[in-house]
């Protein structure tokens, strides 16, 4: 499983990193740590649109920690750029 430690980043780079990964992947598993709460509800917002499986979803102590599953047939990736900013 991959992951990406964006816990030094402030919204909306977090998002963007997340989304362009989500992307970039054909399948597989994300682990993804981030602090900015701000960016919570957008990553969210973008796993719907690229029909991502939500394994684990947690706020401990300031940090967001989130695991994502893609699979083949994720096929919206192009609805992510409707999102809007922080």
């Amino acid at each position: 499983m991959e992951e990406l430690n964006l816990l030094d980043l402030e919204c909306p780079e977090p998002f963007m990193k997340v989304a362009a990964k989500l992307m970039k992947m054909k399948q597989g598993r994300l682990k993804i740590l981030f602090k900015d709460p701000k960016c919570d509800d957008m990553i969210m917002e973008a796993v719907k649109l690229m029909d991502c499986k939500v394994l684990e979803h947690r706020s401990q102590e300031g940090t967001y920690v989130l695991v994502l599953e893609k699979n083949p047939s994720s096929s919206n990736e192009n609805k992510v750029q409707e999102l809007g900013g922080c």
